[in-house]
């Protein structure tokens, strides 16, 4: 009973330890119905037909993931909560999480002139299209109207299932088909519930040092269910 203890607590100190991480370069990017507006807008930058573009769409859909891929082709500076904002701005711009004003209204309309003033490009990231920002100034609403929204939709079976395969590649897992068409029929339809699922039948099946089986899946789903 006691080397069952031990052997529990191994695995558990591991599940821990184990660092994840997950892969982030063009080819990683899992293309679908959802995302392929998106997508090919990301792909013409040169030709965009406004300087400013909002990318929106749920949470762990994919925004920072295709946002960082254009980042890395232009060399934009690349700004997120928390960072410090600069005073003045001349080169392509990433503004992570735009719709929860971190920057503050005042910023970011300075920001939205200077890009229409000029040749630099600023591509924001966002849950929410702008018309649904909680704005209060309508200087601010005006030079968002001029930007080109662009939508990560909701994902079909296919790309859900893209989406668990490159999940689990990150990290170094292989699972049987067969277990990913069982959870999708039983799963909230959202790129975020993937992650989660992905992170709590890895973790549970590190915990009991088992494979990832049908079973877990179940465990996995139920677990998610009661948070």
């Amino acid at each position: 009973m006691a080397k069952d203890k031990n052997a529990t607590q191994i695995n558990q100190q591991l599940v821990l330890d184990l660092p994840v991480e997950t892969a982030m370069g063009e080819a990683d990017f899992v293309v679908g119905a959802g995302n392929k507006v998106a997508y090919d807008h990301f792909l013409v930058a040169n030709e965009w037909p406004a300087q400013v573009s909002v990318l929106f769409g749920p949470p762990k859909s994919g925004k920072t993931h295709l946002a960082g891929i254009w980042a890395k082709h232009m060399a934009a500076v690349r700004l997120s909560p928390g960072d410090e904002w600069p005073e003045y701005l001349e080169s392509d711009l990433l503004v992570e999480a735009a719709d929860t004003l971190w920057m503050g209204e005042t910023a970011l309309f300075n920001l939205l002139n200077q890009a229409m003033r000029s040749e630099f490009r600023v591509v924001l990231t966002a849950i929410a299209h702008p018309n649904e920002w909680d704005l209060r100034t309508n200087d601010v609403r005006s030079r968002l109207r001029l930007a080109h929204s662009v939508e990560i939709a909701a994902l079909d079976d296919a790309h859900l299932m893209q989406l668990f395969v490159k999940l689990f590649d990150d990290r170094q897992v292989q699972v049987d088909p067969s277990l990913i068409s069982y959870i999708l029929p039983r799963m909230e339809r959202s790129p975020a519930q993937v992650v989660a699922l992905v992170e709590k039948m890895d973790e549970l099946a590190l915990a009991q040092g088992k494979a990832i089986t049908k079973r877990v899946a179940a465990e996995a789903l139920e677990d998610l269910a009661k948070a």
